[in-house]
């Protein structure tokens, strides 16, 4: 998926528990923006965050709810 994505400059979503930094640095060094799915836990939202993720999709519409 990396080699197709980034030669087409396509924005990539992922799911969240196979993402690590050095996943999301080599798609953000090739100007890829990297997604993940299902972030519902807090844990795993300050881990991503921490990683650099451009956008996370969660199950619930507020930050409170994780």
């Amino acid at each position: 998926m990396f080699e197709w994505s980034t030669a087409h400059g396509l924005d990539v979503q992922i799911r969240a528990d196979l993402v690590d930094a050095d996943c999301v640095r080599r798609y953000h060094e090739a100007g890829v923006k990297v997604n993940v799915w299902t972030v519902n836990t807090r844990r795993e939202c300050s881990r991503l965050s921490n990683l650099g993720v451009d956008y996370m999709v969660t199950d619930y519409l507020s930050s409170e709810s994780l």
